[in-house]
């Protein structure tokens, strides 16, 4: 035969060529779990579909890229989200399983299992929504925020293909991507942080973050209102021709109004132009001021089973601030186990005494009663408060897994709060939320309160602490 006519040449199989690029087979291993199917591909990282070997858990797989992995700016990027996820639990940020490192070196981490689709290929579909509808998903969003926000982290890119929603009953929203969130107060030198460089989708970005120059929570607040934009009218509000156009958009031209593209109410018009005002002091100060103002222009949520309504009442709250005294070289099983003992001993006893746990964090847990109308009631509730901190505080004193490089801090305050009223009130916001207002900067070996969570209360010891804060001891 001539060899001119033999060829052993072949067209690679998909299997094989996923397997040049990298990506992860049906059957691969990743820790406890075994991938089934690939779902997407980003910049940063690849997901799959994964089961666990033993358990009856559906779950997702996320990988860093091969051509990153070499990379240890990306490395520290990919290892940051996975340590925002871990500082927050909140039912609409995903759970974190399982990390670990593939034989490859790559590493992964395993997470809660999203269904349904993305925000972005919703309003591809619709091209807009109703404000009804846009609330509705807003306001798990919105919770998700006021919980990173609490735990000192910022999103930096809440935009429509960062947001998912699964069409269950009711639809389950959640927040996705925190890889370049940021963790204020931490290295500044980071590669999130790095001076003098743009983080985030320019279309989004709010001046500040444009100018690489220092975020707050209202920086995720102008991207909430560039996303109730495009929500509303189907469109993104700037749309430069070139990169340059965009942001200088964004620096200068102010934001439209929605009601120019659809027929919308004018406190809707008020919110969005409100959430992009070049100076973050003009915009709202947090989500939850934000979404209170969505909710007055808009009314009840879609959906809604039974009639439901935000009204203001006082309340008195417990904050369990943990701090560490150890870098994060240092942090090993005992320290986590500790922070574990010391959040699930609050959460479980504030719960068991009728506070409803308005959020919690890796770090920390804020527990609210609402307290009467009446003065005296009222005055009883937070002396009740108070001896229940003292008790935790005890508690926590004698807990089995104490590591002396964890500082746990028991602070009490009673303020206004945000109710929603149904058949089960919810507490959403209010002054008693904004801890970094009232609890102290740095720990305490005592139980402290405020002026007004002890006004009127008699039977303790007290001392002064921080100002304007009390050190609060049982009486003799």
């Amino acid at each position: 035969m001539d060899p001119r006519e033999v060829d052993d040449t072949r067209h690679f199989s998909k299997d094989e060529r996923a397997w040049a690029h990298g990506d992860l087979l049906p059957g691969t291993s990743a820790g406890a779990y075994v991938v089934t199917r690939f779902i997407d591909r980003g910049g940063g990282g690849s997901v799959y579909e994964a089961r666990h070997l033993t358990l009856p858990r559906r779950a997702a797989v996320k990988v860093l890229h091969g051509r990153l992995a070499a990379l240890p700016k990306m490395v520290e990027r990919f290892t940051r989200e996975i340590q925002v996820l871990n500082l927050l639990r909140h039912p609409n940020i995903v759970e974190v399983y399982e990390v670990g490192v593939l034989p490859d070196g790559r590493p992964f981490y395993v997470m809660e299992y999203v269904g349904g689709e993305t925000l972005h290929h919703v309003l591809k579909a619709r091209e807009r929504l109703s404000p009804e509808q846009a609330l509705a998903i807003l306001d798990p969003v919105c919770g998700a925020l006021a919980a990173a926000h609490a735990a000192s982290i910022i999103h930096r890119d809440v935009k429509a293909s960062n947001i998912s929603i699964d069409d269950g009953d009711p639809p389950t929203v959640k927040l996705l991507d925190f890889g370049i969130a940021k963790l204020l107060g931490k290295d500044q030198a980071s590669s999130e942080t790095t001076a003098g460089r743009q983080i985030g989708t320019l279309t989004i970005m709010a001046p500040e973050q444009l100018m690489a120059g220092p975020v707050d929570a209202r920086t995720d607040v102008y991207a909430l209102g560039v996303l109730l934009y495009r929500m509303l009218t189907g469109r993104l509000p700037f749309r430069g021709r070139s990169l340059g156009a965009l942001v200088q958009q964004h620096m200068e031209q102010p934001a439209p109004r929605p009601s120019q593209e659809t027929p919308l109410a004018p406190a809707l018009d008020v919110i969005v132009l409100r959430c992009m005002e070049k100076t973050p002091e003009r915009r709202f100060e947090s989500v939850t001021s934000f979404l209170a103002a969505l909710r007055a222009a808009v009314g009840k949520p879609i959906g809604a089973d039974a009639p439901q309504r935000d009204a203001v009442a006082r309340g008195v709250g417990i904050y369990l601030d943990v701090r560490m005294g150890c870098d994060g070289d240092e942090l090993d099983d005992a320290v986590g186990d500790d922070i574990g003992c010391i959040l699930d001993l609050v959460e479980g006893t504030l719960e068991a005494e009728g506070f409803r746990v308005a959020w919690s964090t890796g770090s920390g847990a804020l527990g609210v009663r609402q307290l009467s109308d009446d003065a005296g009631t009222a005055r009883q509730g937070r002396k009740a408060a108070v001896e229940l901190a003292l008790a935790l505080h005890d508690a926590l004193g004698r807990r089995p897994t104490a590591d002396a490089r964890v500082h746990p801090t028991l602070c009490l305050h009673a303020d206004e709060v945000l109710v929603r009223t149904s058949s089960a009130p919810e507490i959403i916001g209010g002054a008693l939320i904004r801890t970094e207002r009232w609890a102290p900067r740095s720990p305490v070996t005592r139980v402290c309160a405020t002026p007004e969570a002890l006004e009127d209360v008699s039977g303790f010891d007290l001392t002064r602490g921080p100002d304007p804060l009390m050190m609060v001891a049982p009486g003799e």
